[in-house]
């Protein structure tokens, strides 16, 4: 059940939001509450909206909701009574999670809905009716609760032992990333980063998004403001800033002020830029949300909004006063967006030559299952090796910062070649990564064995090895890349028991490995 959603369904009246509440808080799992995310959607309350739009307009966006919160892990949510009426929405739901439903009798349920205000189906018309009419889709949950004469907190830990649900995990002990760095990494410490060293006492502006929010924005405690950019690269533009800009300004923002960006990567870019650039620069905290953004992007200090010429053509670089990695968090990403960091990490492995390789190879299996001690191991491992490098480089000047790019040319050539719509960062890396090596063996920096490894690792770690589009598709991506000059291209090659290296490559070197792996068969 570690992964598992729990959703908690049944008649309005049977407790379903307070019950939710209190087994999130016995298990220490995020709740959501499905009717607040479809008026956070529509910006109106649940009856405004029946009112306004009518019950299908409410209907679809419930079901549209049920599939974008079904793609999360390890969750807790409460349902809107009529969300398992819906037979596409309840099967999703049971594939996805355990379907809780929470019965009490018609009397109990009047007693607590009173005259039933708020509830516009209850308005003139017959509670018993309306029952009758969702018992069938109400007896296909997984599991039934009574809760008659019982206390919310009495349901949750009936919830709790008839699922068997790990209970809330004990606050772990911050671990610092590097020396001299603001930068700590454990198990549910997000809320308590105010006691981290170099925590500021001021209120902060909270940047995020509009479903991490609602997930994790009570664990920062009080906020001066809070901003919800879009999730993914839609973030990342400038009319978003702009927004975020007028946001600052409202709540009063000024340069003794700090920005919090609680989210991915994407959110730490866009918050991390606004921040650099407001009054000429304001503080800010990274609390990522992602294992891509905890053990790379928010660390090092690089932030940028994208173009449609290209990815973070326009940056800064603004070091964080303090990054907060709590690992716990990493619990309820979606496979997909989890495997993304997991990419990044073979990364630093690859490229640094140490043991690391070796480390996660050993561990891939805990890895996938996300315990959290492994977690906090590789963050740490991997967030070192990083300050480090950066310590060495911090603006780009002398080149071992560069190191960093390994896989990340191909990568964001075929991110841009897809608009950014069917490549994850992490997955575009992990075949840059493939591609790349290929390179190194062509020019005798490893052998056959060191790329064996590489693709064995990434497959299983659930990982892409070869792109899906022609070497044409990502050639002008390719070309508008920043270290791409005169026709020849400052490229990051991987070497057998050393740190990477960076060389000036011939395009059609490039081109040679690109195609030899495209054309690799009955390989994911």
């Amino acid at each position: 059940m570690a992964g598992t959603n729990v959703y908690l369904g049944g008649f309005m009246g049977t407790g379903k939001t307070a019950t939710g509440r209190e087994l999130a808080r016995l298990t220490g799992r995020p709740f959501l509450d499905l009717d607040e995310r479809i008026e956070s959607r529509f910006s109106m309350t649940v009856p405004e909206i029946f009112g306004q739009k009518g019950e299908g307009a409410f209907r679809a966006v419930e079901a549209d909701v049920v599939a974008e919160i079904s793609r999360l892990e390890g969750l807790v949510v409460a349902l809107g009574g009529g969300a398992v009426v819906d037979d596409g929405s309840r099967a999703l739901l049971k594939q996805t999670g355990r379907l809780v439903i929470l019965r009490a009798a018609v009397k109990t349920i009047q007693s607590r809905l009173g005259a039933g205000a708020g509830r516009p189906l209850l308005e003139g018309g017959d509670l018993e009716k309306l029952l009758e009419s969702r018992q069938r889709a109400y007896d296909d949950g997984h599991d039934a609760v009574d809760t008659d004469g019982l206390s919310p907190e009495a349901v949750a830990r009936t919830i709790l032992a008839l699922l068997s649900l790990e209970r809330a995990p004990e606050p772990g002990h911050p671990l610092s990333l590097g020396a001299g760095r603001s930068a700590f990494v454990g198990r549910a410490i997000l809320p308590r980063w105010r006691d981290l060293p170099g925590a500021p006492q001021e209120r902060p502006f909270v940047v995020t998004d509009d479903l991490t929010g609602p997930l994790y924005g009570d664990r920062i405690g009080e906020r001066l403001g809070i901003f919800c950019l879009p999730r993914g690269e839609a973030a990342k533009r400038l009319d978003r800033i702009e927004a975020l800009y007028r946001a600052f300004d409202a709540c009063g923002l000024d340069r003794s002020g700090v920005v919090l960006a609680l989210g991915g990567g994407t959110v730490g870019d866009a918050a991390g830029f606004a921040a650099a650039t407001w009054m000429r620069g304001v503080a800010v905290i990274h609390c990522p949300t992602t294992l891509l953004a905890q053990l790379d992007s928010s660390l090092g200090g690089k932030v940028g909004v994208n173009l449609d010429a290209g990815k973070n053509l326009v940056g800064a670089f603004h070091q964080p006063r303090l990054v907060v990695a709590d690992v716990d968090l990493l619990r309820t990403l979606a496979a997909g967006d989890y495997r993304q960091g997991l990419a990044e990490a073979v990364k630093y492995g690859l490229g640094e030559g140490g043991d690391l390789l070796d480390e996660i190879d050993d561990g891939a299996e805990g890895l996938v299952a996300r315990d959290g001690e492994a977690l906090t191991r590789l963050v740490r491992r991997c967030g070192a090796i990083k300050l480090a490098i950066v310590d060495e480089d911090e603006k780009e000047r002398t080149g071992a910062r560069a190191r960093l790019n390994l896989g990340h040319t191909v990568g964001h050539a075929l991110e841009a070649a897809s608009a950014y719509r069917d490549w994850s960062h992490g997955d575009a890396v992990a075949v840059g990564m493939v591609v790349a090596s290929c390179l190194s063996r062509r020019l005798g920096l490893c052998d056959d064995a060191f790329v064996e490894r590489l693709t064995g690792l990434l497959r299983r770690l659930g990982l892409p090895v070869r792109p899906d589009r022609p070497w044409e598709a990502i050639v002008a991506p390719l070309r508008r890349d920043k270290k791409f000059e005169g026709g020849r291209h400052r490229f990051v090659l991987p070497r057998k028991g050393r740190p990477s290296i960076v060389e000036e490559i011939d395009l059609d070197d490039l081109k040679k490995a690109y195609e030899e792996v495209l054309l690799w068969s009955g390989q994911a």
